[in-house]
């Protein structure tokens, strides 16, 4: 039995992300991928059983590391001014300085196979958990957490995939959204 090595694994999922951008998911085979990552498709076996559980397994491991950076930004002390703020601004952040991660994670949820493997309020559960909490203390309006979600997430990944091509200042954008979005959700 061939052994696991973590650099020809992170090789793997880049090349899975290198891949699926330039291909689309339809268009990318293990081999496309083996090869992207200079490996043989008999390697990518050892760490995965098919390409569905692949995709899945990359697609997730994304999906989450958006909410793990947005968490490193956040601080339980904060007012509920600076939790919305920190929220979209942080999220925009990682959608500019993650770019491909990002189109990666917004071409799989588009696959209705892969977006079933992950739901965005179960990955984001920490920042949630923490909404909640100023939601306990009356400082944030009690939504649910699809609409919150919607609402927080959705409008940031609009702005993220237009900024360039819309051609508008993103810090004038950015600075409305927070505005619009503390006026919807704070008491």
């Amino acid at each position: 039995m061939r052994t696991r090595d973590l650099d020809k694994q992170q090789r793997i999922k880049k090349a899975i992300v290198t891949v699926i951008l330039k291909e689309g998911i339809n268009g990318a085979s293990v081999a496309k991928i083996a090869q992207e990552a200079s490996v043989s498709p008999a390697t990518i076996y050892i760490y995965y059983s098919n390409k569905e559980e692949m995709l899945a397994e990359v697609f997730k491991e994304y999906s989450h590391e958006s909410y793990y950076y947005l968490m490193e930004q956040m601080q339980p002390e904060m007012s509920g001014k600076e939790l919305i703020e920190t929220i979209v601004r942080g999220f925009y952040s990682y959608t500019v300085e993650h770019e491909e991660a990002f189109s990666f994670v917004e071409q799989c949820s588009r696959c209705p196979s892969l977006a079933e493997t992950v739901c965005e309020t179960e990955c984001c559960c920490d920042v949630f958990d923490l909404i909640h909490k100023y939601q306990e203390m009356g400082i944030v309006k009690r939504y649910s957490d699809p609409n919150l979600s919607a609402v927080l997430f959705s409008p940031v990944r609009f702005l993220a995939m237009n900024s360039r091509s819309m051609h508008f200042n993103a810090e004038d954008q950015l600075a409305e959204l927070v505005q619009m979005m503390q006026d919807l959700l704070l008491n």
